[in-house]
């Protein structure tokens, strides 16, 4: 059957029988549900929607976190013709707001009781068809805001198999240009723009993930990413299209499930495998001294051959050819040690790392990683020790997959190659294309860049010339061709755990207060945000405390006292109280050794130069992360 919509894959996915779906009950054990199930729940849903009034290409809000009522519902929007348009329950009223108004939706799910709560002044006012994905939700409103369950949309009934047909003839006239979803991510300006995916688009990435990854009918793939997400929800799809099993997990059970379901491959977030790594090291650390010692020791080893190897096949970060005779003596060097640590390595392995990769289950043969860079020796360490890590590149508007790193061909501190059919090119300062080692904007143009922003011209013109893709990131290309990402030439920041921060409407509140001159909020790839201060001396003076401006003696690093009083400045003006998110909290603060001037460290339009500022005050920045050595 060829595929051209993600209506096929679905169809198609039914020639995978043992292909099951596992959620847990309220004992935590995995309960399966299969394909061929979940996808005769959907049809019926879609009938139902069809009867709600949905037509091809309506817009339909499902606002819900990981579940396999997402899935249903999901794939119900769209053989009803519509288009999804996601949000996770984490979101603010006015974002929810904000996205139910402006997508024209015609009708909304939403998943619980707590999100209702949250939004139901919201839902009050657009009146629209509301269809409930919890099953616990109280009767009582239900019937009071004429509200339905998912679940009594599930059933079969002659008059609904009678209707099929329906569904086919949706069916033959989606063409893999029109959407299938619109995603609202965050935009500078407050309000979320509203990116318009095709079915070509994700389709395309079907396509070409084989050739990074393979995913076979038998795997087991855990789910712990924002579905909502583009990135999960290209996972669920790969998932669907290649047979494979889905089962739903959290961060609080992750360990466990580890040991239950014996994944083999997983999308994931940089955070999470930060904290797998402590998680293992902690245990690890409760120990025996002699077992620690023999890990340190097998570890050491593994790490020393696994470096050895990456010489031998090219496998570096290195953005210029080094000459013959050089690369000659680094390969003899690194097969010398290779072989002399094979034994070792051979002895090792098996009595100690092979129990670490046993705590993850002990069958993961890879995960993809993306929504951030993963610190170099965790990166190194799962890579190492036999769990291959493809981390990637990309963003919403490309579907979500720019690059990615292929099997056999991992570069750590790299977000690996461009697959088939994308097209990238690096644009230096002086509109010029960059040449490999050479820095630059990273462009992208392929079947995978979105349709353009909804109802917003204005910020596809910006972004979209000529179908290539301005991404705002910082690249440079290897040797090998591998692209590795050296900053943002915008002003968002991506956290570890893969959240968007804009740090502009931070900034403004801070510098508002009458002791705060300039802030940077910084925390490109860290867990959490921090932000370097210039005070304003004269205020402090004015508050009693002896500064003096002039006098570089003077750290005010060292003075605990201020750092006190700007912790809680900090902590009293950006909090949930003034409609901050918890991710967009300040942590850690730092004061800068010199005020930031125009024609430096900002332009002349005052706007800073973060590029700049970042590598000046790097030790500054990695002293907030326990990182500085």
């Amino acid at each position: 059957m060829k595929i051209n919509t993600l209506l096929d894959v679905f169809e198609n996915a039914l020639s995978h029988p043992d292909q099951s779906f596992y959620t847990k009950d309220r004992f935590k054990f995995f309960r399966p549900e299969s394909f061929a199930s979940i996808y005769e729940k959907a049809q019926n849903l879609a009938l139902h929607l069809i009867d709600l009034g949905v037509k091809k290409g309506d817009r339909v809000a499902l606002f819900s976190d990981n579940r396999l009522e997402w899935s249903i519902a999901d794939m119900a929007i769209q053989m009803a013709g519509g288009v999804c348009v996601p949000r996770g329950s984490d979101s603010t009223e006015a974002e929810l707001g904000f996205i139910l108004q402006h997508s024209d939706a015609s009708v909304v799910f939403i998943e619980h009781q707590r999100l209702y709560k949250k939004i139901i002044k919201v839902l009050d006012s657009v009146s629209l068809p509301t269809i409930v994905l919890d099953p616990n939700f109280p009767e009582s409103f239900l019937k009071e805001k004429n509200y339905t369950y998912i679940h009594s949309y599930y059933s079969s009934t002659d008059e609904l198999k009678n209707r099929r047909h329906e569904l086919k003839t949706i069916q033959k006239s989606i063409t893999g240009e029109d959407l299938f979803t619109i995603i609202y991510t965050s935009g500078t300006t407050g309000n979320p723009k509203g990116v318009m995916l095709t079915h070509s688009n994700m389709v395309y990435q079907l396509q070409v993930v084989p050739d990074s990854l393979e995913i076979v009918n038998s795997d087991r793939v855990l789910s712990i990413l924002p579905v909502w997400h583009i990135f999960e929800r290209f996972m669920l799809y790969s998932v669907i299209h290649f047979g494979a099993c889905y089962y739903y997990t959290n961060i609080k059970d992750l360990m466990e499930d580890f040991i239950r379901v014996k994944p083999t491959i997983m999308a994931s977030a940089p955070r999470l495998w930060e904290q797998v790594y402590h998680k293992l090291h902690e245990r690890i650390e409760k120990t025996e001294a002699l077992n620690r010692e023999l890990f340190t020791i097998s570890y050491k080893i593994k790490q020393n051959r696994h470096r050895a190897k990456n010489v031998i096949f090219g496998n570096t970060t290195e953005t210029h050819e080094k000459n013959y005779i050089s690369r000659l003596i680094d390969k003899a060097r690194a097969i010398a040690e290779a072989g002399l640590l094979k034994l070792p390595d051979a002895y090792m392995d098996p009595i100690f790392l092979s129990r670490v990769r046993a705590m993850i289950g002990g069958e993961l043969r890879g995960t993809l990683s993306g929504g951030g860079a993963l610190p170099l020796h965790i990166d190194e360490f799962f890579n190492a020790i036999g769990i291959p890590v493809y981390e990637g590149y990309g963003m919403t508007e490309c579907s979500p997959l720019i690059s990615l790193r292929k099997k056999g061909k991992i570069i750590e501190g790299t977000v690996g190659f461009t697959p088939s059919g994308t097209e990238i090119k690096l644009i230096k300062e002086d509109g010029s294309v960059a040449e490999q080692g050479e820095l630059g904007v990273i462009h992208v143009r392929g079947p995978g860049v979105m349709k353009g922003y909804f109802k917003n011209t204005e910020a596809t013109n910006s972004v979209l010339k000529d179908g290539w893709m301005n991404t705002g990131d910082i690249g440079v290309l290897s040797v090998a061709g591998a692209l590795s990402i050296k900053g943002r030439a915008k002003d968002t920041i991506v956290l570890l755990s893969g959240e968007n921060v804009e740090p502009v409407p931070i900034e403004t509140i801070l510098t508002q207060h009458v002791l705060i001159d300039q802030a940077i909020v910084v925390g490109q790839d860290k867990k959490h945000l921090g932000v370097l201060i210039w005070p304003n001396y004269e205020k402090l003076e004015d508050a009693g405390y002896k500064v003096d401006e002039y006098d570089r003696s003077i750290d005010l690093n060292q003075n605990k006292e201020i750092k006190h009083l700007y912790a809680n400045v900090i902590h009293h003006l950006i909090s949930s109280e003034s409609g901050f998110k918890s991710f967009e909290r300040i942590n850690e603060l730092r004061f800068l050794p010199e005020k930031l001037k125009v024609g430096d460290t900002m332009t002349k339009l005052m706007k800073i130069k973060r590029n700049v500022v970042f590598e000046r005050y790097h030790n500054l920045i990695e002293s907030m992360y326990g990182d500085h050595s």
